[in-house]
């Protein structure tokens, strides 16, 4: 009896937890005629707004549309949307409206090129040498086609290289940049894709902007491949902790010194990592769905998002396996390093696991080096300056046997960077070089003018005016018995100091180069470079011995 009742009495309190959670769910869920009406204004009033914007974009080509996306605010339509979904969550035009112009303000350039300059391009095997891999750009960030989506997933192999040469100077502007990841960009991308999922279901689903522009369901699993690889380098961005103070030096030697929380996993970062690695896959699986969709056409249909034919499926599969099989398997990449004034050279290859990164992260990338204090010192900005300084020599008297009316030039480069000094006349089929010849072969009034260039260059190489490049180039004609003139311009390149601010400085506490070698315990990097040794993984850093 006693068991009966008790049966009963869940039973009655089960049914009446059912209801209630029921009641409640149809309360969330019912959306009043006032609410319905208001989000199909706020709709119609987006559209209006998104018309011109897109408009513009579309009618440019791909070498001038990220220019001008990155000057539109996009930020009145996506507020109307956004407000649409929430008064109307059965407002398909609401979502998919919210997923677009959250995916174009996603695909306006951010500041990372500037954060990380040009220290590393991984090229090979997605994209041709030199060409950057920009995960976003014409197109608006879409896989339009397999090289755009090449450059989406490349751009998870640049990430872990380009943080191994993350610059002090820049360590600041990439705080800020990673604030925004993590309280507006990661929001706003996964808002973009929840709005797109609810939509995703119905196939028959036609977005209509205007008389020209319609967007169907292929754009819109596009769509959904990019936010997807965007999502997953957002959460890469957010996954370490880069927090310092650079302009206190207790504050730098504290963060930088081991056992510290700087460049350490956030207590998220393992789980954004692993999430990070799920996006690119997710990326990929939207991208074959794309090609499925097209496949599946009886007719060639034209899209605004998507750029390949049927006959072109083939390949792009196969580029599609080969990209997945590169996010969980070792491959070969080619790396490239450019110098300081920007110039692109290829340093070598590497057998490289990205997963490993993604799967198996490093939590303090402080203890990849060898045993080390800190302190601080002194350092410089610089700036490029060129100037000119006009010049004149005259010799009244030229007696040059047999010369007469001969082309005659100069040229006199100098370059302390590269610890180098040429000085050539020619005269006619002749050339002779400043440094080794005699007095008496040439006019005084090419030797007055090596004499003010060597006077040039003391003038510029100082303390305050570094790595100077100075250079006079003439040509005139020569003339047996008459004037000489020469008259020209002294060109002087060099980076002049602007600003100082206090920069770390690293004390290897190894007695020898062995023992610092030694010291590099992990140069696999948990297996992302499985053929690492520690010099290497030191070059990749660029931290040296010295």
């Amino acid at each position: 009896m006693k068991r009966t009742i008790l049966r009963l009495a869940l039973i009655i309190c089960g049914t009446i937890l059912f209801f209630t959670n029921c009641e409640d769910i149809n309360n969330d869920n019912e959306v009043s005629p006032e609410d319905s009406a208001a989000a199909t204004v706020l709709v119609t009033d987006a559209n209006a707004a998104l018309l011109p914007l897109l408009g513009e974009l579309l009618a440019v080509g791909p070498d001038s549309a990220q220019s001008i996306l990155n000057g539109i605010d996009f930020n009145e339509p996506n507020g109307f949307y956004a407000e649409a979904s929430e008064l109307d969550w059965r407002n398909k035009d609401a979502h998919f409206g919210l997923g677009l112009t959250s995916l174009l303000i996603l695909s306006q350039n951010t500041i990372t090129d500037d954060i990380f300059g040009p220290t590393v391009e991984v090229y090979a095997p997605f994209g041709e040498m030199g060409l950057p891999s920009n995960p976003v750009g014409y197109g608006f960030g879409l896989p339009l086609s397999v090289s755009r989506t090449r450059g989406m997933i490349a751009t998870f192999f640049e990430t872990p290289l380009a943080f191994a040469r993350l610059e002090f100077t820049r360590l600041d502007d990439f705080n800020d940049f990673q604030a925004r990841v993590t309280d507006n960009y990661i929001p706003m991308v996964e808002a973009g894709l929840a709005a797109l999922d609810s939509i995703d279901n119905d196939p028959a689903f036609l977005f209509t902007l205007g008389t020209d522009i319609h967007i169907d369901m292929t754009d819109i699993t596009a769509m959904e491949s990019s936010l997807f690889g965007i999502q997953g380098l957002l959460k890469s961005l957010a996954a370490y902790n880069y927090q310092l103070d650079t302009t206190d030096p207790s504050g730098i030697i504290s963060g930088l010194s081991q056992g510290s929380a700087f460049a350490a996993l956030n207590s998220d970062g393992a789980t954004l990592l692993s999430e990070a690695h799920a996006s690119a896959l997710a990326s990929l699986e939207r991208a074959e769905d794309v090609l499925a969709l097209v496949n599946g056409e009886a007719t060639q249909l034209s899209h605004l998002f998507v750029e390949f034919s049927q006959s072109e499926s083939s390949q792009i599969q196969t580029s599609l396996d080969a990209l997945e099989n590169t996010l969980s398997a070792v491959t070969s990449v080619e790396y490239a390093f450019s110098n300081e004034r920007g110039a692109f050279t290829l340093e070598g290859s590497a057998s490289i696991d990205i997963s490993q990164y993604y799967l198996n992260p490093v939590v303090d990338l402080k203890s990849l080096l060898p045993l080390y204090t800190m302190s601080t010192t002194t350092a410089y900005n610089y700036s490029q300056e060129t100037l000119s300084e006009h010049i004149t020599f005259e010799e009244s008297e030229v007696t040059l046997a047999g010369l007469s009316n001969t082309p005659i030039s100069v040229n006199i480069q100098y370059s302390e960077s590269n610890s180098d000094t040429t000085a050539t006349v020619s005269l006619g089929f002749l050339t002779f070089n400043l440094l080794t010849a005699n007095q008496n072969d040439l006019p005084t009034a090419i030797w007055d003018l090596w004499a003010e260039f060597l006077t040039t260059i003391g003038d510029y190489s100082d303390e305050l005016h570094q790595f100077p490049e100075i250079s006079f180039q003439w040509s005139g004609v020569i003339s047996t018995g008459t004037a000489l003139t020469i008259d020209g311009d002294i060109a002087i390149d060099y980076l002049e100091r602007t600003s100082s601010y206090t920069a770390p400085e690293i004390l290897w506490t190894a007695s020898s180069y062995n023992d610092w070698l030694t010291g590099w315990s992990n140069p696999s990097v948990n297996g992302l470079f499985p053929d690492f040794m520690a010099e290497d993984l030191a070059h990749l850093f660029r931290i040296s011995w010295e």
